[in-house]
């Protein structure tokens, strides 16, 4: 699972959507989004919600 790859495929609209939901789901702040997401720094828990929402994010889409 790559964070940055999926984000870098979505259109620009979705992106917003994608990153406020995954924020809101792991607790991040808008800076430990970006650097979760450029430097793959995500705990298991993480890793599991992150893969949850990625997932349904796709079906959804």
């Amino acid at each position: 699972m790559n964070i940055l790859k999926i984000y870098k495929q979505l259109p620009k609209s979705d992106k917003a959507i994608f990153r406020e939901a995954l924020m809101q789901a792991c607790g991040w702040a808008y800076g430990t989004f970006y650097y979760k997401m450029n430097h793959g720094n995500i705990s298991k828990l993480e890793r599991k919600v992150v893969s949850d929402y990625i997932e349904a994010f796709i079906t959804k889409a």
